[in-house]
Order: C-alpha cells, then sequence, then structure tokens
C-alpha cells in the first residue's frame, strides 16, 4: 500500500496508507498514520477530496522526454491552478484521474490523484504561460469568453461545425455497458 497524502477540501490534511487508487470507487478507504488521531482506518467520499499525493516524488526524467508529454493546467474549483507535464499513462476512472507529472523548472516526478469534484477541468495547453501571476489580466477570461463566442459564430456563419480536438479526453476509458 502506498502512502498518501490526502488534502480535503476544506483544508485538512491526512496521511494515511491506501491501496491503489483508481477512483472506481466513489470512496476512498485508507489507513490512517497520524499519532494524534484516535482512528485506524477511515472511509473518505471522494467529493470531499481535493487532491492525493500519491507515493513519494522521484526525480524527474531527462528534459527532453518531459518535453514531448502533453502540457496541462489542472483548474480546481477553489481557485488555484496546477501546471505541468503529464505522462501519457494516466489513469483516468470513474470519479477522478491519477496523473503522473512534472511542473514546469522542477525536477521531481509525482504521482497525484484528483477527484473530478475538485475540479474546473483540466486543459491541455500549447506552452508554458511565463509571465508572473502578478502580471497576468485579471478580465483575461472574460477576454476568452469572447474570443471564444466571436470563433463560434464565425465557424457556425460559415456553414462550418465547431471542431473539437479531444487528446486528453480520448486516454478516458469508459466503464462497461456505458453508452
Amino acid at each position: 500500500m502506498p502512502v498518501v497524502v490526502i488534502n480535503f477540501l476544506d483544508g485538512e490534511v491526512v496521511l494515511a496508507d491506501a491501496s491503489e487508487i483508481t477512483f472506481d470507487l466513489a470512496i476512498l478507504d485508507a489507513e490512517l498514520r497520524s499519532v494524534n488521531q484516535n482512528a485506524e482506518r477511515a472511509i473518505f467520499p471522494v467529493s470531499a477530496i481535493r487532491q492525493i499525493l500519491v507515493g513519494d516524488p522521484e526525480p524527474a526524467p531527462p528534459e527532453a522526454e518531459v518535453a514531448s508529454w502533453d502540457r496541462a493546467a489542472f483548474h480546481f474549483i477553489d481557485g488555484p491552478v496546477l501546471r505541468a507535464s503529464i505522462r501519457s499513462d494516466a489513469h483516468l476512472g470513474r470519479y477522478g484521474g491519477v496523473w503522473r507529472i512534472v511542473e514546469p523548472e522542477g525536477n521531481e516526478l509525482r504521482t497525484i490523484a484528483v477527484p473530478y469534484s475538485a475540479l474546473k477541468g483540466v486543459y491541455q495547453i500549447r506552452q508554458w504561460d511565463s509571465r508572473p501571476a502578478s502580471e497576468r489580466d485579471e478580465h483575461a477570461e472574460l477576454d476568452q469568453l469572447a474570443r471564444v463566442l466571436a470563433e463560434r459564430e464565425r465557424t457556425i456563419a460559415g456553414g462550418g461545425t465547431v471542431p473539437t480536438r479531444r487528446p486528453l479526453l480520448s486516454r478516458m476509458r469508459r466503464p462497461p455497458g456505458s453508452a
């Protein structure tokens, strides 16, 4: 059982041992490792979890290898954004995903498990935004919305359909029996 650090939506953090995290169930069963707890074992609803760090970090692969991975931005419901290069062996379960990531300028390969309920989305991005957060336009999301709607209108007015690229979504494994 790997050691995991579970970060909850309310800010609480728990150190535990958990069996392989697949997000096939809406709960996570774990053995608690904290010395101050009166509990030995717990079942956590996945919807209460923000993020799970799985195991210990490893040294990052060579930069040339990481450069071939997808770049992604994990946008969390509570506001923060995690930017990382992600390996192609991500496991996307029914209630969340498990990714092996290297952050930009990072030197560690980490495994994170994130319930879908904690995310607004995981976006595949072309390049890293190198500007510090303080220099980014705070109203950029409104500009982006206007650009997306204008592009949609142009495409539809021209008789076309809205193009879709789904490289990240194409990795999702659908449960048996679903459409």
